[in-house]
Formats: C-alpha cells, structure tokens, sequence
C-alpha cells in the first residue's frame, strides 16, 4: 500500500470517528417526557423523586397527566416513530396491547440496572419472547373493604359476600370499571376456575345471580366507591389496599381483608414507547424510579406494595400491607387475552344477572 492509501485510509476512519461523535452529539438531549395519572398520584410521583432526579441530572421534566386509553391512541399513532412519549405508566393489559401492537422498547438490565431487583414474580408478567416490555412499579391489591363499626364479622373470602348478614350492604362495581372486572376474576378463581374456561365464567355468573339480595350499588369509580362507604350505604366493597388504607389513615372507620382464595393484582409499570425522543433519557428515568429509595417514598404516600426487593416500608405499611416475593407469588392476575374480548358481552350478562343498580 502506497503512502497516500494510508494517509486516505486514517482521513477516512477520522472522518467516521467525527460521524459517529456528530450522531452521539445529536442524540444527547437535556429533556424527558413522562406520562402519569394525575391526582394524587402526579403528586406523589412528582414527590418521590421524579422531579429530584430530573433537577440534579439538568433534565427539563415534562409531566403529562392522562390515563391508559388515551397514551395508547397516541402511541398507535405514532406507529413507533416519534413517539410524544419517552416514558408512560400502563396498566397489565395495555403493557400486553401495546406490546402486541409493537409500539414498545424491549428494557434490559445493560440500560436500566434497577430491572435487576426487581420482583422475578411479578416482572415475569412483562416477558415476551425472551423480552421485558415493562418495569413494574407500584402494585394495587384488590381486596375486601368493610365498614370496621358496621360489620360484625369482617369477611375472609370473595364468597363471603353472600352472607346473610350483609344484606342490602354490598357494593360491587361492573366489568367496565378495573375493581369490577378484577372482582370478576377474583370470584371465578374463588369458585376453582379460569377466566379462558367458559364453564367456569358461567358459574361464576350464576352465583353473581344470587347476590341480587345483598347488592345495594354498582359503583363505577373511586369517588363512588368512597361516598357509599362514607354514607354507611355500603358496609363491604372489592377495592385496593392502598386506597383503603389511605382513607382509614384520614379518619373513616374502615378496615381491609386480603382474601383467603387470593387478592387480585392491579399494577401501574413504566413503559417506554418505541420511537422515544429522549431515549437515553428514558433509560435514566425509569432506573430511578425502579430504586428502592423512590419506591419507598412513593409507598409512604400511597400505601401501596412496591416491586423492588430493597425497599425498606415504613412500620406502619408494614403492619397493613402484604409485600413481598410470597405475598406476590400468590396474586391473581387477569387473562387479558381472554378477558378483552368477551367484556361487552360479560358486562351484558353482569346486568342481566343483578337486575341493575337498586
């Protein structure tokens, strides 16, 4: 190789090393978009280290407050590219939507090391061909609420709902609400079956049938839940463990049971969309969120169980909430798959089946 090959062969290799340092250069960037629910958990999520860690890393944090139906629209969308999104919070079932619809970024633990410790359990929920699509956050146990100064024999099962003593005093929402169709599932695994078994969804909706006496409301939503729990209308209702415990925490004479044929998980999990802006960014974000220190802080607000293994609970969390890697094995879990798309038509046979709101 002659003297100019050599000198054309390192200006060529400078000028790919400059490429490549241009390109790197050009995907930093110094913003991130996240997407939560609002209300309280924007609060308490902007509180527990997100705007923090955006602060000290000279981050320019936007929070988008919205819900699951609407971020899915936009990711769809999108079609994976551009996506208005670097990170959102799903639900189980929208993770397995958007997954199938291929709008998310697989995570590894190489980008986000706090994967690592991160419940197997309940991580295992988020794997598809080899491939985690979210990192497990927060989760919400559905559970028996109950009016501690009414109820004189506080219920250890879903079947005990139909017990005489609370009749005219339960309140259970439909499918259409996230506790309706959690219950649902609750009730079927009660009753020693699957939601993808038709026998069993028909058993279930049979014994729905001879609640009719003791249903006083079908609530379709925290706010409804809690004013018939206020009111003393209601005395026993399926809802989650944080927000039970939130309101005994304010006041309200109220308790809450984990059911002896098992509570029913619902999980808020950070996802990053495929096409993300502020990809590097994401990665950051979502390893701070999954730390033991942001999910302990996040707990003390919300009295949920989290899902990293170090997190060290307040003492008071601790005597409420069950937590943990046995505590987590035993949840029940929704088939989405088999679930979506039969809701219309379990809804309809929900109304047949208790004759509607009294």
């Amino acid at each position: 190789m002659r003297k100019n090959d050599n000198k054309n062969v390192l200006l060529a290799a400078l000028a790919g090393l400059l490429f490549t340092s241009a390109a790197v250069a050009a995907d930093a960037t110094d913003a991130v978009v996240v997407g939560v629910y609002g209300g309280d958990w924007e609060k308490n999520i902007r509180a527990s280290g997100l705007e923090q860690f955006a602060k000290e890393n000279h981050l320019k944090l936007t929070v988008v407050p919205g819900a699951d139906a609407e971020w899915f629209a936009k990711l769809r969308a999108a079609k994976g590219r551009r996506s208005p999104y670097d990170i959102v919070v799903f639900q189980p079932d929208t993770v397995q939507r958007a997954q199938a619809a291929g709008l998310l970024q697989p995570l590894d633990a190489k980008d986000i090391p706090n994967l690592s410790r991160l419940y197997p359990s309940v991580q295992s929920r988020f794997v598809y061909d080899n491939q985690t699509y979210a990192a497990a956050f927060s989760l919400g146990q559905l559970g028996l609420a109950y009016r501690s100064d009414l109820v004189k024999t506080p219920p250890k099962s879903w079947l005990d709902l139909w017990k005489p003593e609370y009749k005219g005093h339960v309140a259970i929402s439909s499918p259409t609400y996230a506790a309706g169709l959690q219950f649902f599932a609750g009730l079927v695994h009660a009753l020693g079956g699957e939601l993808n078994q038709p026998a069993a969804v028909d058993k279930a909706f049979a014994k729905l049938a001879d609640l009719r006496d003791n249903a006083v409301a079908f609530p379709d939503s925290p706010g409804a839940i809690q004013t018939l729990l206020e009111r003393g209308d209601a005395w026993v209702v399926p809802y989650w463990d944080g927000r039970v415990f939130a309101l005994k925490q304010q006041g309200m004479k109220i308790d809450f049971v984990y059911p002896s044929d098992g509570a029913v998980v619902g999980a808020a999990n950070w996802v990053i969309p495929k096409g993300a802006p502020n990809l590097a960014n994401a990665y950051k974000v979502v390893n701070a969120m999954s730390s033991a220190e942001v999910q302990k802080a996040f707990s003390d607000k919300s009295l949920y169980g989290m899902t990293n293994q170090d997190v060290q609970y307040s003492d008071n969390l601790k005597k409420q909430v069950q937590v943990g890697e046995e505590a987590y094995r035993k949840l029940i879990w929704i088939d989405y798959s088999a679930a979506t798309p039969q809701l219309a038509d379990w809804t309809r046979r929900w109304s047949q089946a208790l004759g509607g709101a009294k």
